[in-house]
């Protein structure tokens, strides 16, 4: 019962997504700056956000069950089947001269990825903390 509690009633699903989302973000990033000098090298980058989105709308319009795993998905999934996908975008331009990696924003994208992973990571200790208040009984102020 408090496995249900903590899994459908709280933010942990979501928090746990997003730590798993920025930490492949770092990754990715961290793969295009240690290739910025490599030739014919194409950039990654980790799509999450719009299925995030689609999976959390109220009005989810058209949906499908699978029956099996080779279907298709027909109409928003749900939270526990939104992963970070890892890609390839198409981008054409060579930044550097030889690939299609610009230093400067990778640097920006690490950042960006490093603060919203401590973010998650903070407000998942505020909420195992709010949890273990409750069990005891605490009253917060």
């Amino acid at each position: 019962m408090l496995n249900k509690f903590m899994f459908e009633q709280t933010n942990l699903p979501l928090l746990h997504k997003g730590l798993d989302t920025y930490a492949l973000r770092q990754k990715a990033s961290a793969h295009n700056i240690a290739n910025v000098n490599t030739h014919g090298f194409r950039r990654m980058e980790v799509q999450f956000e719009d299925e995030l989105r689609k999976a959390l709308k109220i009005d989810r319009g058209v949906t499908g069950s699978r029956t099996d795993e080779n279907h298709l998905k027909i109409g928003a999934g749900r939270l526990d089947e939104v992963e970070p996908v890892p890609y390839m975008p198409d981008d054409p331009d060579q930044h550097s001269g030889i690939n299609n990696v610009d230093i400067d924003n990778e640097m920006v994208r690490l950042a960006k990825a490093q603060l919203c992973f401590d973010f998650a990571s903070q407000m998942s200790k505020r909420t195992f903390s709010g949890l273990r208040s409750s069990i005891r009984g605490e009253v917060s102020s």
